[in-house]
């Protein structure tokens, strides 16, 4: 099978997954997958679940955001952050919709942020399940 080199750039990290064979990630219009020889494109990731296959291996990533730079031969993911199914603290993930439930009861805070912090907690406890089906 054809594969293609996938490196994912946060502001604090780099993580190199060298070759894989099939990636697919969140836009902002909907789930995306690429394979070698995609075209060229642009993407707009949006918060959710990141999905590599490499062999027989499956990684999944948690993101909140960013851009897929999508070549023939390789693909770089820009994000916000990502954090590995496995590398996910569901404690701290429950505190934050904790936290942002207690603050959408406040009438004078302008709830999208709030809304958003919320859905990221919740995307990083969907994806820490992921450990648990491998």
């Amino acid at each position: 099978m054809k594969t293609f080199q996938l490196d994912i750039v946060t502001p604090t990290k780099v993580i190199s997954e060298g070759q894989v064979e099939y990636l697919r990630a969140p836009s902002t219009d909907g789930l995306f997958g690429v394979e070698a020889g995609h075209a060229p494109a642009v993407i707009a990731l949006g918060i959710g679940e990141i999905k590599v296959m490499r062999g027989t291996e499956i990684i999944y990533y948690s993101t909140s955001g960013g851009y897929a730079d999508i070549r023939q031969e390789e693909v770089m993911i820009l994000a916000e952050t990502i954090e590995q199914a496995k590398e996910i603290d569901v404690t701290r993930a429950e505190q934050a919709i904790q936290t942002a439930k207690d603050l959408l009861g406040k009438d004078q805070l302008d709830h999208i942020p709030v809304k958003n912090a919320m859905e990221r907690a919740k995307n990083r406890i969907q994806v820490s399940r992921r450990t648990e089906l491998n």
